[in-house]
C-alpha cells in the first residue's frame, strides 16, 4: 500500500527555494510537493500553484493523479481558502514533464493540460474613418474599412393570413446567407455591449408586463398601453382601417374603440398609426422593437455598427393618452468603445451615422438628443451617469433640413468618468498598500512572538527532561474520583498531547503502540500518516465497547495536529529549533526568516527582539 507523508511527518529540512513551501512528500512515489508563491508572501491563497518534483530519475506520469486527491484533506486544514490550483511536474533535473489544474469542486482530481496548438494571427480590425464636418444634410454614412451593416429591413405589406417567423433569428446553416425580409428584420451581425444584445421582437414583448392584448372583430390583435381595470372578458374591441401584419397584429393607419359589454365606452384611439399592435400618433419607423425603458418609452433598433461595436437605439416617448410619439424621439448610442468620444473626428463619425439613419427611417423627426452610454441597464434604466459617455442635441436647419449640432455645447461624460475612475484607482491602490503594510505589521508582531518563544526554548535546553515533558499532556486520574479520566469514563473528552509510535493501519484509523494501546481515528490530519514516531495533539475519548491489551476501555484519539519525528521517541524534538517549529506549526520556520519579516514591516528600524543566529 502506498503512503504519502505530510510535511510534519518528514525529517526537518530546509526548503528547496525561498519562494517554495514544501507541502508534502510521498516516499512511495518519490515525489515532493511544493507550493510556489511570491517571495515574502504567505503561501496560502484561493488559487495555488503546485510543483510536483520527482526525487529520482524514475518518473511516472500518473503519480500526480494518485497523489493530488490525497492532498484535499491537508489543504482543507492548512489552507481552507484554496478552491483551485494549477500544477506542473518536473523530473530530478528540474525539467517540466506535464502541467494541468484541479479544483475543490472537482474533488482535486488532476486535469492534464493538452499541448497548446500553434497560435493563429488574428485578423486586424480597421478603425472607423472619422468624419470631417459637424453639419449633415443628410451626411453620408462615414467610410470605414469594414462596411457598416445594412439597416434593418422595413416591413413588407402585411398579410392577415400568412404566418412568417421573425427574421431576427439567424439561420444556423449559413451565417453569410441574407435574412429574408419579414415584418421585423434583424442585423446580420450580433455582438454584445455590456452583456446586452438586441432581443427578438417577440422576446422583447414577452418581458413586458404592462401591456394588454385584445382582438378586434376580425381577430386582429392590439397591444394596449395599460392594463384594463376589469380585464378583457367583458370588453369588445372594434377597429377601423387597420390591417394585420404577418404575426396577426394591427398595422398601418386606423382607429380602435373599446366598449364594455353593457355599452359603456372605455376608450377610443382616434386616428392613429399602428405597428406590431401598438398605437402611434404618426407613422412609426419600421424598425425592430427591442424593449421599453422604465418609463415605458419604446426602444427600437435604429442601426448596428460592428466596425465600432455600437448599437443605435431609437427611443420613442409614450404620451399620456397611451400612444407612442413617432416624432418625439431620442437616440441611444450603446457602445463600450470609449475612444469613439475621445477625439472630435470620431465623435463626428458616430453622430453623423445616427443622423443618416434618422433621415432614412424617420424623416419626420426634426429635433433629437443623442446619448452615448456603455451599459444599457446601468446608463438608461438606472440613469447612472457614470455609464454615460457623451450627449449632444441635434436639430434640422429650418430651410435645408440638414442636421446640425455644436460639439461646443455637448457634454463629454467620458473625461469626467475617467477622472473619477483614476481617483478611485488611486484610492484603491492606497487602500491596498495600507492593507499590505497592516499585514506586514501583523506578520512582524507574530514573528516577534515566535522569536521570543525560540529564545525561551534555547534558554530551557539546559533542562532537557523538563523541556521534553512540556510537550506531553494526557488524561489525569485521582483516587478521590476527580480528574479528566473520570470525565472520559462518563463519555466526555480530554486534552491529548503525546509522543506516540504508530503501528499498522486498521479500518477506523491507525493503531498506537506506545505509550499505551490506543487508536488514532482517521481524519484530514491522518491522510498521509505512515508507521513511525509522532507528536500528536488533539483530544481523547474512551470506547466503551472495545478493550485494550490491559482490559481497559480502548482510548480513541482525534488529532488536531501531527508532527513527525526522525528519531525514536521523538528525541529530535528536544532540539529548540525543532520544538519551536512544532509549537509555531510551521516545519520550515527559521529565526532568520522571522527577523526578515520584522525588517520588511519596519525597514527603518532594526529588529531588536529575537535570539542570536
Amino acid at each position: 500500500m502506498r503512503r504519502i507523508v505530510i510535511p510534519s511527518l518528514l525529517v526537518l529540512a530546509s526548503t528547496a527555494h525561498a519562494a517554495d513551501h514544501r507541502l508534502a512528500y510521498s516516499k512511495a512515489e518519490n515525489l515532493e510537493v511544493f507550493v510556489v508563491h511570491a517571495d515574502g508572501a504567505q503561501w496560502c491563497s484561493d488559487a495555488l500553484q503546485l510543483r510536483f518534483a520527482f526525487t529520482s530519475d524514475e518518473t511516472d506520469s500518473s503519480a500526480v493523479g494518485r497523489v493530488l486527491p490525497k492532498l484535499g484533506g491537508l489543504l482543507a486544514s492548512q489552507c481552507p481558502a484554496a478552491s483551485q490550483l494549477s500544477w506542473v511536474s518536473t523530473d530530478s533535473s528540474g525539467n517540466t514533464l506535464n502541467s494541468g489544474s484541479a479544483s475543490q469542486a472537482g474533488g482535486w482530481i488532476a486535469q492534464t493540460t493538452a499541448p497548446a496548438p500553434d497560435p493563429v494571427a488574428p485578423a486586424a480590425t480597421p478603425a472607423v474613418q472619422s468624419a470631417t464636418t459637424t453639419t449633415a444634410s443628410p451626411p453620408p454614412v462615414p467610410t470605414a474599412p469594414v462596411a457598416p451593416v445594412a439597416a434593418p429591413v422595413a416591413e413588407p405589406a402585411p398579410s392577415p393570413v400568412a404566418e412568417t417567423a421573425p427574421a431576427t433569428e439567424p439561420a444556423p446553416e449559413s451565417p453569410t446567407e441574407p435574412a429574408t425580409a419579414t415584418a421585423v428584420a434583424a442585423p446580420p451581425t450580433v455582438f454584445s455591449v455590456a452583456g446586452w444584445t438586441p432581443p427578438l421582437q417577440k422576446n422583447a414583448f414577452a418581458q413586458v408586463d404592462f401591456l394588454t392584448e385584445v382582438r378586434d372583430q376580425n381577430g386582429c390583435r392590439f397591444r394596449l398601453a395599460d392594463k384594463l381595470e376589469d380585464g378583457t372578458e367583458n370588453v369588445r374591441a372594434v377597429s377601423s382601417g387597420v390591417t394585420c401584419d404577418a404575426d396577426g397584429y394591427a398595422s398601418g393607419p386606423g382607429s380602435l374603440t373599446l366598449t364594455r359589454s353593457d355599452g359603456v365606452l372605455l376608450s377610443r384611439t382616434g386616428d392613429a398609426h399602428f405597428l406590431a399592435g401598438l398605437a402611434f400618433d404618426a407613422p412609426a419607423p419600421a424598425l425592430p422593437i427591442v424593449g421599453f425603458d422604465q418609463d415605458r418609452n419604446l426602444l427600437q433598433l435604429l442601426h448596428s455598427e460592428p466596425a465600432s461595436q455600437t448599437y443605435y437605439l431609437l427611443r420613442l416617448n409614450r404620451s399620456y393618452n397611451g400612444h407612442w410619439q413617432s416624432n418625439n424621439a431620442t437616440v441611444i448610442a450603446l457602445t463600450e468603445n470609449r475612444d469613439l468620444f475621445r477625439e472630435l473626428d470620431s465623435i463626428k463619425t458616430t453622430v453623423d451615422l445616427a443622423a443618416t439613419r434618422l433621415d432614412q427611417v424617420a424623416p419626420g423627426i426634426r429635433n433629437t438628443h443623442l446619448y452615448a452610454m456603455r451599459d444599457l441597464n446601468k446608463g438608461l434604466m438606472e440613469r447612472n451617469r457614470d455609464f454615460w459617455l457623451y450627449d449632444i442635441s441635434l436639430s434640422r436647419h429650418y430651410r435645408s433640413k440638414k442636421w446640425e449640432y455644436n460639439p461646443q455645447r455637448a457634454t463629454n461624460h467620458l473625461f469626467a468618468f475617467e477622472r473619477k475612475e483614476a481617483e478611485e484607482q488611486r484610492r484603491a491602490e492606497a487602500a491596498r498598500l495600507r492593507e499590505e503594510q497592516r499585514q506586514r505589521e501583523l506578520m512582524a508582531q507574530q514573528a516577534e512572538q515566535q522569536l521570543r518563544l525560540y529564545s525561551q526554548l534555547r534558554n530551557d535546553v539546559r533542562r532537557p527532561e523538563e523541556l521534553y515533558a512540556s510537550m506531553t499532556e494526557d488524561a489525569s486520574y485521582s483516587p478521590t474520583g476527580s480528574g479528566s479520566y473520570l470525565r472520559m469514563m462518563r463519555g466526555g473528552t480530554a486534552t491529548y498531547s503525546q509522543i506516540v509510535e504508530i503501528g499498522k493501519e486498521q479500518d477506523d484509523g491507525w493503531l498506537i503502540e506506545y505509550p499505551y494501546q490506543a487508536v488514532l481515528l482517521s481524519n484530514e490530519q491522518t491522510v498521509l500518516v505512515e508507521k513511525g514516531w509522532y507528536l500528536i495533539k488533539g483530544s481523547a475519548q474512551l470506547d466503551p465497547e472495545r478493550k485494550d491489551d490491559q482490559n481497559l476501555p480502548l482510548t480513541l484519539i482525534t488529532a488536531d495536529s501531527i508532527q513527525s519525528c526522525s528519531e525514536e521517541q521523538c528525541a529530535d524534538l528536544k532540539d529548540p529549533l525543532a520544538l519551536a517549529r512544532y509549537r509555531i506549526g510551521n516545519p520550515d520556520w527559521t529565526p532568520e526568516e522571522a527577523e526578515e519579516l520584522i525588517k520588511r514591516a519596519r525597514p527603518d528600524q532594526a529588529a531588536t527582539t529575537g535570539a542570536a543566529r
